[in-house]
C-alpha cells in the first residue's frame, strides 16, 4: 500500500512540475515577443519626441494606446507573470504579434521631421 501511494504521490509531483515547465515556456514566449515589440516602440516614441509627430493626433493615440498596453504588461512580466491567466498570455499574444510587423513602418515614419 505504501509503495501505491507513494507512486501516485510521484506521479502527482511529475505532473505539477511538467505543467510548470510549460507555463514557463509561455512566459518566456511572451516576454520575447513583448521585447521584440517594446524596443522598436521605444524608439518609435523617441524619435516621435524628436521630429515633432506628438502633433499628430494619429501618431499620439498608437504610441498612448501602445503605452497603455506596454507599461502594464512589462511590470507584470518583470514580477514572474504568475497573475497572467491563459487567456491573458493568448490575447497578449496575438495583439503584440499584430503589433510587430506595424513597428517598422511606424519608427520609419516618425524618423523624418512632422509636417502639418
Amino acid at each position: 500500500m505504501k509503495k501505491k501511494l507513494l507512486s501516485i504521490l510521484l506521479t502527482l509531483v511529475l505532473c505539477f512540475s511538467l505543467a510548470a515547465c510549460g507555463g514557463d515556456d509561455r512566459l518566456k514566449e511572451l516576454k520575447d515577443l513583448f521585447n521584440q515589440v517594446v524596443e522598436p516602440y521605444n524608439e518609435a516614441l523617441t524619435l516621435a519626441q524628436e521630429n515633432g509627430w506628438m502633433a499628430d493626433e494619429v501618431t499620439q493615440t498608437e504610441l498612448n494606446t501602445m503605452s497603455a498596453v506596454l507599461d502594464p504588461l512589462g511590470e507584470m512580466l518583470s514580477e514572474g507573470g504568475s497573475e497572467l491567466t491563459d487567456e491573458d498570455y493568448d490575447a497578449f499574444t496575438k495583439l503584440l504579434e499584430e503589433w510587430l510587423p506595424a513597428m517598422d513602418e511606424l519608427v520609419q515614419r516618425v524618423s523624418v521631421p512632422y509636417e502639418e
